[in-house]
């Protein structure tokens, strides 16, 4: 949430500008954790809302996991 990314384009990210992903754990006190596992929520308008963290699995198996519970609750993920 705090980058409106979800994790797997937080990943991507960091693979491309590493000095960008360094500069946003820098400010946010190395909090951020730049892997797929941590999706967004969006409502109907496609507002983030909120955002699910799951881990336990390989990262891509966490953001499936993460997917279905929030489209389960009727809202959309974003990974």
């Amino acid at each position: 949430i705090m980058l409106g990314l979800a994790g797997t384009a937080q990943m991507q990210r960091a693979e491309s500008q590493t000095y960008f992903m360094d500069a946003m754990n820098g400010l946010f006190g190395g909090q951020v954790v730049p892997v797929p596992g941590g999706v967004l929520v969006r409502n109907d308008a496609g507002e983030i809302i909120g955002a699910v963290g799951v881990t336990g699995d390989s990262s891509d198996n966490d953001a499936i996991a993460a997917v279905a519970g929030i489209a389960a609750a009727g809202l959309t993920g974003e990974i």
